[in-house]
């Protein structure tokens, strides 16, 4: 089984806590039952240096193991690794002083305060901002600076937000976009990177959980990409050879055994959701068809939990639709 791992601070500062406490817990323990022990002072002495290095040893061997096949990104950690483009994105970007001055026009057509939006995102503390942040850029290359605001809403998995908003006038800006639970990344040429993995993180089977693909023949694919175009943001179209690797890897997967979804657990090995992260790129990149996506289910999922299994698809799909606006 493939081990997938996107660390937040949360998740960091939980690892940190879980080792110090086990260390502690080693030495709590070695000071209370030693001293029952008839032997030397120097044994004894020896056995707690055994087991503090076992266990110092043993969290670094799994945080090695834990992050194989991972792309980590610094949000806020004490790790000395790349801070992930997003993050970098609002920490460059420009700010406005006045954010009270300048509105947004939302998408239920309530007009709001930056000031007040920010607020509400923060749960009400704009003095003490837990992870909402702003920024301007020229997203489409015409003169004009849109407004980016980043929310992140605090689970261990899940879930970022950014909205986009187009100039509308003086200090007003119109909502052109947003992404919801998409570990949506800001490339440097303005485009956005949407996975699909926090949404289909548990269809089926746990979070980290993934296929084991011993061949090497898989390709990971579980990403789309837009860019804002007149105002709305626009999928960038699939081309042939994304077409092939989607072909390719629903052929492997629908090849490799049938195994039945835990009723206890109900999760499997990571097959399900390797399937549906292929699907919802195809879907995306290639002109929104169910028809056609269903049809490509189909093909290669011939199990006899076919129906279950789109069923699920299909109501996991229409709440992307729903949370997202693109």
């Amino acid at each position: 089984m493939r081990i997938r791992l996107q660390i937040r601070p949360s998740d960091l500062f939980l690892q940190r806590v879980i080792q110090q406490t086990r260390i502690k817990v080693v030495i709590h323990l070695a000071t209370f039952f030693l001293p029952l022990i008839q032997i030397d002072l120097m044994y004894k002495m020896g056995i707690t240096a055994v087991l503090f290095l076992l266990c110092v040893s043993s969290s670094r061997l799994r945080a090695q193991v834990e992050t194989t096949d991972s792309v980590l990104y610094a949000r806020d950690s004490a790790l000395e690794i790349p801070t992930d483009p997003t993050t970098l994105f609002f920490q460059e970007a420009e700010k406005t002083k006045t954010p009270e001055k300048v509105l947004l026009i939302q998408k239920n057509k309530k007009t709001v305060s930056l000031s007040g939006f920010l607020k509400k995102l923060n749960g009400g503390t704009p003095d003490e901002p837990l992870y909402a942040d702003h920024g301007f850029a020229d997203l489409d290359k015409d003169g004009k600076k849109e407004l980016l605001v980043y929310n992140y809403t605090g689970g261990a998995h899940c879930c970022d937000e950014i909205y986009i908003f187009s100039p509308a006038g003086k200090n007003k800006y119109l909502q052109a976009g947003k992404f919801f639970a998409g570990n949506t990344v800001i490339m440097e040429d303005r485009t956005f990177q949407y996975d699909f993995h926090e949404q289909f993180g548990y269809f089926f089977t746990c979070f980290a959980c993934g296929v084991e693909d011993s061949s090497g023949r898989l390709t990971g694919i579980s990403a789309i990409t837009l860019r804002l175009r007149k105002g709305k943001l626009q999928v960038q179209p699939g081309d042939s050879n994304l077409l092939s690797l989607i072909r390719k890897n629903l052929e492997l997967l629908g090849r490799l055994p049938y195994a039945a979804i835990d009723p206890d657990l109900l999760q499997d090995d990571g097959l399900r959701k390797e399937i549906a992260l292929n699907l919802a790129v195809y879907f995306y990149s290639y002109g929104r068809n169910l028809g056609t996506t269903q049809a490509l289910f189909k093909r290669y999922y011939t199990h006899p939990d076919a129906g279950r299994i789109w069923s699920q698809f299909r109501r996991q799909l229409s709440y992307i639709q729903q949370a997202n606006d693109f």
